[in-house]
């Protein structure tokens, strides 16, 4: 597990904050025309806010440990490798380019090519079948930590085996790389 240090991770993620104190915001001015309703506009905005701070404590407690690579660093591109097969099954590989905040990250700036551990949650939107997972929610470690020592532990963590197997589909794949989902044959 992870030990989330909030101000780096709000540092990747303002913007998790910004809805919180946005609230509090309003809600002050709202309270001096309608204390009760600028009172209740506080309180969910705090509410709203803790909520959310427990959200990304899961994230990092449950999510699993995942082999990132960065493909664009311009574009802050990195691209995560996971099986979707949610039932035990066949496994369904799908490889997800996505973009993450990583200007603001510990070890940034960083290179084409270079390694990230990441935690990654997964996710099923399809109310029809539940056999595979629909997305991924790959937050890279350094985002959730300062600490050099916790951030080379979780890279090294990862088996080289899936470090390879990662390069081999990126060398397959169309360049340059977009953000989406990509269904893999191995």
């Amino acid at each position: 597990m992870i030990k989330i240090d909030y101000r780096v991770l709000l540092k990747c993620y303002p913007g998790e904050v910004l809805f919180w104190a946005v609230g509090v915001i309003v809600g002050i001015v709202v309270l001096t025309a309608f204390p009760t309703a600028g009172g209740v506009i506080i309180g969910i905005s705090i509410i709203t806010g803790f909520l959310n701070l427990g959200t990304w404590k899961n994230h990092f407690a449950q999510g699993a440990l995942l082999p990132a690579i960065l493909v664009n660093p311009k574009k802050n591109l990195i691209a995560v490798l996971a099986d979707f097969d949610r039932q035990g099954g066949s496994p369904y590989p799908v490889l997800k380019v996505v973009k993450r905040p990583l200007g603001s990250a510990t070890g940034a700036p960083f290179k084409k090519a270079d390694r990230l551990a990441t935690v990654t949650t997964f996710h099923c939107s399809n109310l029809v079948s539940k056999k595979r997972w629909t997305d991924i929610n790959p937050i890279a470690v350094n985002c959730a930590t300062a600490n050099k020592k916790t951030i080379k532990r979780a890279i090294d963590a990862i088996d080289e085996e899936e470090w390879e197997l990662l390069m081999s589909v990126l060398k397959q794949m169309d360049h340059p790389f977009k953000p989406g989902i990509y269904p893999i044959d191995l």
